[in-house]
């Protein structure tokens, strides 16, 4: 009996004793995009530097896919605590902190390497501090690639575009642009909107090569119109309360990563672009080439419309003025 305690004692010193080994904190991170996509290939790159930093301590449980909801619904579940961290399009975003209408004026961001260089200016991190007085840490600023227009019927102006029913994100600079190019802009979540075209109740939206071709809109959209109107990015944003709740030691960790996850994803789409594009012909979709300035000159009054306030035409200049 006595041996017994002694090495039952014993055991337990040994279990005292040893080592402990470092728990994962996984955060619940969501994109709307499809696997191996673009914001999916950035967060992927982001978790992996996350646990390269923090010797495994931190990481992040992707949601790909619309997986925890539309977008919308997803920045609102970072704003309720239910998920840590998200990527919306910077027009979805700015539906909760205004200033990002800067990002969606139309032909604003003239190429990705303008877009690059946009990223770290202080208009960009004049967002970011709106975005942090909401309630949201930004971690980086990803690109969702350039913006044309699918149909399915042939698009070749924009004088032939009058009257067609377009998708567009639900944010009314994007409803106000597809108006002033003559559609009937019709905000529909992006969830929904391979069934729509599908069953002819929009006659067509606004997509980048990457989705184009991710989620297979070519099966239901035989046109591409490369009009180029807006290059969409997409905040990575994480709940300001879940940032001050971790340890100084991997907040900055969530800075770095976030950082570098950026410029890896904006190169990352750069890099794929010239594939796809060959993929959408391979695909059988007729590419149209129309004349932009008809669109550029359609879409100006809506800069003085949108950005009133001298913090916005501040913001305006800076990125006007990158190089």
């Amino acid at each position: 009996m006595t041996h017994r305690r002694s090495l039952a004692a014993g055991l337990a010193a040994a279990w005292v004793a040893r080592p402990a080994f470092a728990q994962t904190t996984l955060l619940r991170a969501a994109h709307t995009n499809a696997i191996g996509e673009v914001q999916d290939e950035g967060l992927r790159f982001m978790d992996r530097r996350l646990r390269e930093i923090t010797g495994g301590k931190l990481g992040l449980q992707v949601y790909p896919n619309g997986q925890l909801g539309n977008e919308l619904p997803m920045v609102e579940g970072v704003a309720l605590g239910t998920i840590d961290l998200a990527v919306p399009s910077h027009a979805a975003f700015a539906n909760f902190v205004k200033d990002y209408q800067l990002l969606d004026m139309p032909f604003l961001i003239r190429d990705y390497g303008h877009l690059a260089r946009v990223a770290g200016t202080p208009a960009i991190a004049q967002l970011a501090q709106a975005a942090q007085g909401r309630g949201f840490r930004m971690l980086g600023l990803y690109s969702s690639g350039v913006r044309h227009l699918m149909t399915r019927d042939a698009v070749g102006s924009m004088a032939e575009l009058r009257g067609k029913k377009i998708r567009t994100q639900q944010n009314p600079v994007h409803v106000a642009a597809f108006n002033a190019f003559g559609a009937n802009a019709t905000p529909l979540a992006y969830g929904e909107l391979y069934s729509a075209l599908q069953v002819g109740v929009v006659d067509g939206a606004e997509a980048a090569y990457t989705n184009f071709v991710a989620q297979k809109f070519y099966e239901v959209c035989k046109h591409w119109t490369t009009v180029g109107w807006l290059s969409l990015t997409a905040p990575v944003v994480l709940s300001e309360r879940k940032f001050q709740s971790l340890a100084p030691d991997l907040r900055n960790a969530l800075i770095q990563a976030g950082e570098e996850s950026a410029v890896f994803e904006r190169q990352f789409v750069v890099d794929g672009e010239a594939k796809l594009v060959e993929q959408v012909k391979a695909q059988g979709v007729t590419i149209h080439e129309p004349d932009k300035e008809p669109f550029q000159r359609a879409a100006r009054p809506l800069y003085d419309r949108f950005l009133a306030s001298a913090a916005d035409r501040a913001r305006l200049t800076l990125v006007q003025e990158t190089a």
